[in-house]
């Protein structure tokens, strides 16, 4: 986290910068895409227009604001192999001794890892190399891609799943967050309203890879614009 290190080839040079000064940089001028549904996700109704009002704050704050309805097609077929096999090549061994203490979606994940071929990884491996690409190009266009957080709701603690959770597959509810866990972009997400139940909903933020500083300093623009802190659920 602090920079780049030889013990990991995956580790990131440092940039030099002071992301705390960052934070108090302007957004005037940002290029900014704002994408309800990325192009397939099935986003709540709720959702969707609080995150909508939220993406207007950034017209307000100065940027040029873009609706981009279609940003690219549903990388889940490349996610979920890389995704569910790495659990289960984590976790597969204490599968005999620790099933039954273990939370029952995770032996679900760890099972369907299990049935992934190493054909099937290595060609999700190469596809992620081509979307990571292709989103490389879409941010030649743009500073910032904003996009709600969810595509639901809040449910309840303790559930896998949401109760009326999206077509599709079993990540259809977290249909913004894994292409960015793919690619390696920074991402923020940053409260921007209530349901009519009082429940948080989120926005994301995400930014060109490394340029972790353009995302923090947008996150800070709109709690400045839309602050929250007041906000305390009751307790007791």
């Amino acid at each position: 986290m602090a920079g780049s290190d030889d013990r990991d080839p995956l580790s990131f040079p440092s940039l030099d910068v002071d992301f705390v000064a960052a934070l108090e940089g302007e957004v005037r001028g940002l290029r900014v895409a704002w994408s309800p549904t990325l192009g397939y996700a099935m986003v709540d109704p709720e959702v969707r227009a609080v995150t909508e009002k939220a993406a207007r704050r950034f017209h307000d704050l100065g940027c040029r604001v873009d609706q981009v309805d279609r940003v690219f097609d549903d990388p889940d077929p490349i996610w979920a192999p890389l995704f569910y096999a790495g659990i289960a090549a984590r976790l597969n061994d204490f599968l005999p001794e620790w099933r039954a203490r273990m939370d029952p979606g995770l032996v679900e994940v760890v099972e369907a890892g299990q049935r992934i071929s190493a054909i099937e990884f290595a060609k999700a491996a190469f596809a992620r190399a081509t979307f990571t690409e292709a989103v490389r190009k879409f941010f030649l266009q743009y500073d910032l891609l904003i996009t709600p957080t969810l595509a639901v709701p809040p449910f309840a603690a303790g559930l896998e799943q949401p109760p009326n959770r999206p077509a599709g597959s079993r990540l259809a509810w977290v249909a913004f967050t894994y292409p960015f866990n793919l690619t390696g972009q920074p991402a923020a997400t940053v409260p921007c309203g209530f349901t009519r139940d009082g429940l948080p909903i989120g926005l994301q933020i995400v930014g060109r890879r490394l340029e972790d500083a353009t995302v923090l300093r947008a996150a800070a623009a709109f709690e400045a614009a839309a602050p929250w802190a007041d906000r305390r659920p009751p307790l007791g």
